[in-house]
């Protein structure tokens, strides 16, 4: 795993350890996995895919390239986010979820309304 840390007043990124981010919680970083997926964490915590063609922080866009120290971009077959992420759903799958979702929300209603009826 590699991951670096963005300074903002250099508006460039640093290789550091893994244990950064848990001493920085409020930086942006951004994160190449085993898997060689490469991910961006921002000030919040949260993490998505990087664009398959570059990396985008506070607005700024940035090579991917420099994040590739394996060179291991070139031999990707695909440009979507890795499968292990709910971005790479298509529209049609997310209203299907979402579907699914409401059904069961609709059908614990119906179960908790019969259960208070018999109270």
């Amino acid at each position: 795993m590699y991951i670096w840390k963005f300074d903002p007043e250099r508006q460039a990124f640093d290789l550091v350890k893994p244990i950064m981010m848990q001493q920085d919680r409020t930086a942006y970083y951004v994160i190449r996995d085993e898997h060689g997926d490469l991910m961006v964490r921002d000030s919040r915590g949260r993490e998505c895919p990087a664009h398959f063609d570059f990396v985008e922080v506070i607005g700024m866009r940035f090579d991917r390239e420099q994040f590739d120290p394996e060179k291991v971009d070139g031999l990707r077959t695909s440009t979507e986010p890795p499968v292990r992420s709910l971005f790479s759903l298509s529209p049609e799958d997310i209203a299907s979820l979402r579907e699914e979702m409401r059904r069961d929300g609709q059908w614990m209603r119906d179960k908790l309304r019969l259960k208070n009826s018999h109270l």
